[in-house]
């Protein structure tokens, strides 16, 4: 459950960010930094890392500005674009999700909660963690009967007491609401899995055609680190929240360790979501459509899992940027916008 009528709006008081009618924040593609994104005058568009701004405007990182540049950092983890006078969201504010689950997924938390405290009373506790058997398991009537035994004895062992079973019946609650946002997390890096096949497929259609098959082979090799990186963090989750009483007696530590978890999963899988819905409209056939998308999808990989990463100096020239205090002027635009910025 979300908490009501928690908002703080960004209101940043420092004239650059109040001059530009069109202008907003987003992160870089490549480098992952914040951007502050304006329209000139004349119709060009300009990108300029908040940080850089910051330097160049003696901008205190302890001020309100500095306070609201870092949770702006934070937030385009969750949202697309931001701009003045948008609001933060939740995970930047108190924690919790701004986005929601559905009923199916809070089902799957809870059912693998009550599993988990089943096998904790026969002595030999499981995770369980496919959606289907635990369906098939929680479904039956002996099993129904074992989880309300469970409720009395966890309440018991918890020092609530047997009478108190609701008080247990509502913090497992509390724990499945926020394991769901991990299970949708689980589901949506499925998507990952059927871009891995159809690379695959592929592989084996431009099997001749060593140009072509060379980007597809390095996609996939690339692609492995992404899969492994994901589901070694699935992985932790599972054994951290493996053992239910223990989750249940440190529910506020655990609480911030799964939401940690969720908003790192979280960001990484929205970063996918452009390239997945191209993935599941493309036909597996030979064909420029085919070919474009294996090098827009090497080109998302190479600067996120190369060992050698030469694409954040190359984000920096194309976004206008020196790595010192000062802005490099790739063109006379650029030159009018430093004029400017100078006089403030």
């Amino acid at each position: 459950m979300k908490t009501p009528k928690t908002e703080r709006k960004i209101e940043l008081e420092h004239k650059i960010f109040k001059t530009f009618e069109e202008c907003h924040f987003q992160k870089s593609d490549i480098s992952d930094e914040a951007l502050f994104v304006l329209k000139m005058a004349e119709g060009s568009v300009v990108s300029l890392p908040l940080l850089a701004i910051c330097r160049e405007f003696d901008i205190d990182p302890e001020s309100k500005d500095g306070d609201l540049i870092s949770l702006i950092d934070k937030a385009l983890n969750f949202i697309n674009i931001l701009r003045p006078g948008d609001n933060l969201p939740l995970e930047i504010l108190t924690g919790e999700a701004s986005w929601e689950v559905d009923e199916a997924h809070q089902a799957i938390a809870y059912n693998r909660i009550t599993m988990q405290l089943v096998t904790w009373m026969s002595g030999s506790e499981e995770l369980i963690t496919d959606p289907d058997e635990l369906m098939q398991i929680a479904e039956d009537p002996n099993t129904k009967k074992k989880i309300n035994q469970a409720f009395d004895e966890v309440a018991e062992k918890l020092g609530i007491g047997k009478g108190n079973r609701e008080e247990v019946v509502n913090l497992v609650h509390q724990v499945a609401d926020e394991l769901s946002y991990i299970e949708t997390l689980r589901v949506r890096y499925r998507k990952i899995l059927m871009v891995d096949r159809k690379l695959q497929e592929l592989r084996r259609i431009y099997a001749h055609e060593k140009g072509i098959l060379e980007t597809v082979t390095q996609s996939i090799r690339l692609l492995d680190d992404a899969k492994k990186k994901f589901e070694t963090t699935f992985e932790e989750v599972d054994a951290n929240t493996g053992e239910i009483m223990s989750v249940l007696r440190n529910f506020t530590s655990q609480r911030q360790y799964i939401r940690a978890k969720r908003d790192d999963l979280y960001k990484r899988l929205r970063a996918w979501q452009p390239l997945i819905i191209q993935w599941e409209e493309l036909e597996l056939e030979r064909g420029p459509l085919a070919v474009r998308l294996v090098k827009d999808t090497y080109q998302f990989l190479a600067p996120r899992f190369m060992k050698v990463k030469q694409w954040l100096l190359m984000t920096k020239m194309q976004d206008g940027i020196a790595s010192g205090q000062n802005f490099k002027n790739e063109d006379d635009r650029m030159g009018a916008l430093k004029g400017k910025m100078m006089q403030w």
